[in-house]
């Protein structure tokens, strides 16, 4: 059978969510009848009966609709997404957490932008925050917008995870999904969809619910070393390619430091002065050549500790 659409999906441990996918599947299904799509659902190492219920919905909707992957261990959620980008069928792809939804129409609204316009490398649109039962967080808006090719929106986030219909063979140019990261991994590949040098296209309309398992913790902060180390590895990897594709200037250089400042004061008020100090170390790498911000950064790098924890407090105060 041939495919249009490859829906990803790393799933880990959802025996308790198993009902919740099951009707999101089937009215999914039911809408899309006339579109021929394949949810590749990859286990990330589940050790409930996860593995197990992914092969009973294969069952129930076919294995031309439900390819299911085990990847034989924890091995996290980009990994998972690269195997199932390697045996995607589909001539389009879009990723999709387990406990997420997807909107029919606004998924067939990115699919006819991209079949009308051959010149489209991906399109994109809005994904709705919500509860757990898909109403949607008071005073918080939708993800995704516009943005302009300048090199400080390479670091921008313009839409979510799920928000994004991509060619496979764009995919192939952008590369993988980073294996190295345990956070902020949409946000690097992201810009690396944007920096491979596609053409792209903003759809408004709604793609998919973004479930918040803990209501009104939205906001909360935890703080997470190797969160951190994460995103410090990925400044380095959005700076790097944008070097290498000639979309680098002073205003990408400040935002990227401004990142990892802010990572800076966490990690000092919560008492890692190594990770301070190499988030301080890279802020000033992305913005050497710049002498005013590496005075401001040289500023950071000699304040006290009640300094970090001061501004830390103010900037997210619970």
């Amino acid at each position: 059978m041939s495919v249009d659409i490859s829906i990803i999906v790393p799933y880990l441990n959802e025996e308790d969510n198993s009902a919740f996918l099951v009707d999101s599947l089937s009215r999914f299904f039911k809408e899309n009848s006339h579109i021929n799509y394949e949810v590749i659902l990859v286990d990330d190492g589940s050790t409930d009966g996860t593995l197990e219920f992914a092969h009973v919905l294969q069952e129930r909707f076919g294995e031309d609709r439900i390819v299911v992957i085990p990847l034989g261990g924890n091995q996290g959620a980009q990994v998972a997404r690269n195997r199932g980008m390697e045996q995607a069928r589909g001539e389009m792809i879009i990723f999709c957490d387990s406990d997420d939804v997807l909107v029919s129409s606004g998924v067939k609204e990115l699919a006819e932008s991209l079949t009308q316009n051959p010149d489209l490398d991906y399109a994109y649109g809005k994904v709705a925050m919500t509860d757990e039962d898909l109403n949607p967080l008071e005073g918080v808006g939708s993800i995704g917008s516009t943005f302009e090719e300048s090199p400080y929106e390479m670091a921008g986030y313009h839409w979510h995870t799920m928000g994004a219909l991509y060619r496979k063979s764009y995919l192939e140019k952008v590369g993988p999904w980073n294996p190295a990261l345990t956070g902020s991994q949409d946000w690097e590949y992201q810009a690396r969809v944007k920096l491979a040098g596609g053409k792209g296209l903003f759809v408004d309309t709604l793609i998919g619910y973004w479930r918040q398992h803990e209501g009104g913790r939205v906001g909360a902060r935890k703080f997470r070393p190797d969160y951190v180390r994460s995103v410090v590895t990925a400044c380095d990897v959005i700076l790097s390619g944008a070097r290498a594709n000639g979309k680098f200037d002073v205003s990408l250089q400040r935002r990227l430091a401004k990142k990892l400042i802010i990572h800076a004061l966490e990690s000092g008020a919560h008492g890692d002065q190594s990770l301070r100090r190499i988030c301080l170390s890279h802020a000033a790498a992305a913005v050497l050549g710049d002498p005013s911000f590496s005075l401001v950064i040289k500023g950071i790098q000699l304040s006290p500790s009640w300094f970090d924890e001061m501004i830390w407090n103010r900037l997210y105060a619970k």
